[in-house]
């Protein structure tokens, strides 16, 4: 499925969603729209994810920003620093090495403190965050059903983007491939397990701590209700 769903992103991000002759998305795009439906009649939907516990907690209301912030500037200022000083012909391999391995360590301790944040503030620890080591496997099949259920958003918000791409920019718009991605292709197969780990593990479940579990646990504390709170995560997520 992950082979699948990169030789999806790669292609259509460099065409278009229509040229692909691949019939395999369009079948995983209406297992999700099934899935979505089930949820949306069985269980009710959104109201069912209004309705979700609340993670209790006693997280000052500037700590998640401010681990927000530091973190983006420390991967900011790595970066400058890898790309200034092996910008020289011949070391791309050298830098993107440098690169992933710093990403890699920034993220690692990054879910190291956020750990520590949860253990210490939030009501019963880990289990409060949404962490519950006896149910990882069951959660992780949970995960994948989820991934079904939102993959037709995905491909219909690349739909929209090359669609407003071409609309202003005309119909030679094409959306560029993600670095990664060109380097998962391109790489060498031990630099390619440590992209797949970055991408499919490590950079994933720390953004998900930061900000679904951290910040929108903070914004939900001072707005009224969960969706302000989503929708405030997410606007901060995609800026």
């Amino acid at each position: 499925m992950l082979n699948g769903f990169d030789k999806l992103l790669a292609e259509q991000t460099t065409e278009t969603v229509g040229t692909s002759a691949d019939a395999s998305p369009l079948g995983v795009c209406l297992v999700g729209l099934a899935i979505l439906a089930v949820w949306l009649w069985r269980y009710g939907g959104f109201d069912a994810l209004a309705a979700a516990p609340v993670r209790r907690h006693c997280l000052p209301l500037r700590l998640p920003f401010a681990l927000f912030f530091v973190w983006l500037t420390l991967m900011a200022i790595g970066m400058y620093v890898i790309e200034s000083r092996l910008s020289q012909e011949g070391q791309q391999t050298t830098q993107q090495i440098a690169r992933n391995g710093f990403i890699l360590a920034l993220n690692a301790g990054t879910i190291v403190y956020m750990l520590y944040l949860a253990r210490q503030y939030f009501a019963r620890g880990l289990k409060g965050f949404g962490l519950r080591p006896k149910t990882l496997l069951r959660d992780a099949g949970w995960a994948a059903v989820n991934l079904t259920a939102v993959y037709p958003l995905i491909i219909g918000g690349i739909m929209l983007v090359t669609a407003l791409g071409k609309m202003l920019a005309g119909d030679g718009f094409t959306i560029p491939t993600h670095q990664t991605l060109e380097e998962i292709t391109t790489s060498e197969p031990q630099m390619r397990v440590l992209l797949i780990m970055l991408v499919t593990v490590v950079v994933p479940v720390t953004e998900e701590m930061l900000f679904r579990g951290l910040i929108q646990s903070a914004f939900k504390a001072i707005l009224p209700g969960v969706w302000p709170a989503i929708i405030a995560t997410s606007a901060l997520f995609a800026l």
